[in-house]
């Protein structure tokens, strides 16, 4: 039977892309409920009886299915595997779609326009939208996992008025995970559902803000005049229709928006740039303002930064990588937008352990590029992507440092010298990307020096060293770990 004990080393002997979509969703929640050794799973009922439901189902799973559990595989879930698909007669498009007198009872709730729907309203929307619909159990896990998530980051808390509700939703939709096959049909029972949809149409969010958040996220963007045209018309339509008036709250910042978009689609740039003060003028309306750090509550100076107060401080979440293993050993658990520096002697093993890593990150955490502007496109990089077998559907391999980086969750730089980079730049680089987590790879001298070393140092979270197929860290993160190459 697997438990918290063995989980992880009985796991690295399974053949991932043999299991079910489920099983290997499920992996994921686990991967959350372990970190802090095993706090969630330890201090949490509901997080402990999925987490225990699913060894117990993977156990049996893996007892019906030996040939799943390869002795010689290292290889942890790096990617979901689509279920078969069901007949089409399982489950006929009409036969669960919920009765058309739900839209008229949509009416009849009082909802307020927000900005931002919370997010314990949220996980309520998306639950009673599941009523008389079949979904499978990998869907179900899926939600649960998030759900978890966001209890565990306090991004739900103890003191949500819908607390109530959101304990008695996780629990049912445990139950239903335990019960089910692959496919159910959700059916909640008609109290619980008419509370249910009473909380989710309690919030709306504004059609404006909506706007907005898909005309930031083309900032910086190459060649998207296509998406640009697009939202520009729907802007447009929705003023038209009336969708839209000037007594709307951000009638102004959307019409600026839309003068900038036919700027763009007019004009030759093959980027869309918002203008700096565009961008602060939309600081903070969207959820998070446009530096991903969390909206002060004591306001916000241009020129002097964020500034909070000490217990608005305590009080803020910040979201970790959630690294497991060897890597979580030498660095510890980085936060997101981390920055690392990698330095050794040429040939010390600096560009193996990077790619590793590179590889690790890409099965686990998102999407990696890899600059390796010291070897190119060269036989010697081949090598070691075949020898170490990086080479995840997430993985991207360049020669040079692209403009644009908005693409990606991390990137490593190899090396920062054939880059030609100074301190400003790596300065410039963070400021530009500040959800973008960047190694930074260094050759040395025999004396174990190089130029800039002090100033470089002092701009990253984490220094790893080195040294004859060995690395060593220290900095943030309970970094401090020794790791053979």
């Amino acid at each position: 039977m697997l438990n918290t004990n063995n989980y992880f080393s009985k796991a690295a002997s399974i053949n991932w892309d043999s299991l079910p979509e489920a099983l290997t969703k499920g992996h994921k929640l686990v991967e959350g409920a372990s970190q802090n050794n095993w706090a969630a799973y330890n201090s949490n009922e509901n997080i402990k009886r999925v987490v225990d439901a699913y060894f117990q189902k993977l156990t049996e799973y893996l007892g019906k299915n030996p040939s799943s559990v390869v002795a010689t595989s290292k290889s942890l879930p790096t990617k979901t595997v689509k279920s078969s698909p069901k007949p089409a007669a399982a489950k006929p498009a009409t036969r669960y779609m919920p009765p058309k007198k739900a839209a008229v009872e949509k009416e009849q709730y009082d909802s307020e326009d927000v900005e931002l729907i919370d997010t314990d309203v949220q996980f309520i929307k998306r639950y009673a939208a599941m009523h008389g619909k079949v979904k499978s159990q990998a869907q179900i896990l899926t939600l649960l996992h998030s759900l978890q998530k966001a209890i565990i980051e306090r991004r739900i808390g103890k003191d949500s008025p819908y607390a109530k509700e959101i304990d008695m939703m996780q629990k049912q939709l445990i139950s239903c995970y335990e019960k089910m096959g692959d496919m159910a049909e959700i059916k909640i029972d008609s109290k619980n559902l008419k509370r249910y949809l009473e909380i989710a149409h309690s919030q709306e969010g504004m059609f404006s803000v909506a706007l907005l958040k898909s005309y930031i996220a083309l900032n910086g963007k190459k060649d998207v005049k296509d998406r640009s045209q697009r939202l520009f018309n729907r802007i447009k339509k929705a003023v038209e229709q009336g969708k839209i008036t000037k007594s709307d709250k951000y009638a102004d910042k959307l019409n600026e928006a839309y003068q900038t978009l036919k700027n763009y689609i007019d004009g030759d740039s093959a980027m869309l740039n918002i203008n700096k003060a565009q961008l602060n003028g939309l600081m903070g309306i969207l959820g998070e303002n446009l530096f991903h750090q969390k909206k002060s509550l004591s306001g916000y100076d241009d020129d002097n930064g964020m500034i909070v107060s000490s217990g608005e401080l305590l009080a803020m979440d910040f979201q970790t990588i959630g690294l497991q293993g060897r890597y979580k050993e030498l660095i510890g658990d980085p936060s997101v937008g981390f920055t690392a520096m990698v330095y050794g002697l040429p040939k010390s093993g600096k560009s193996t352990m990077c790619l590793d890593f590179a590889n690790y990150l890409a099965a686990n955490h998102g999407k990696v590029l890899y600059c390796a502007i010291e070897e190119g496109f060269g036989y010697t990089l081949k090598e070691k992507i075949e020898r170490l077998k990086a080479h995840h559907s997430n993985l991207y391999i360049t020669d040079r440092v692209p403009e644009n980086l908005n693409d990606f969750n991390f990137v490593f730089i190899d090396s920062v010298s054939k880059a030609g980079m100074d301190v400003n730049d790596i300065d410039a680089l963070r400021k530009m990307h500040p959800e973008v987590s960047f190694i930074f790879i260094y050759h040395t001298t025999k004396e174990g020096k190089f130029k800039g070393v002090n100033e470089h140092a002092h701009e990253v979270d984490v220094i790893v060293q080195v040294e004859k197929g060995k690395a060593t860290s220290t900095g943030r993160f309970n970094a401090g770990g020794v790791m053979e190459i």
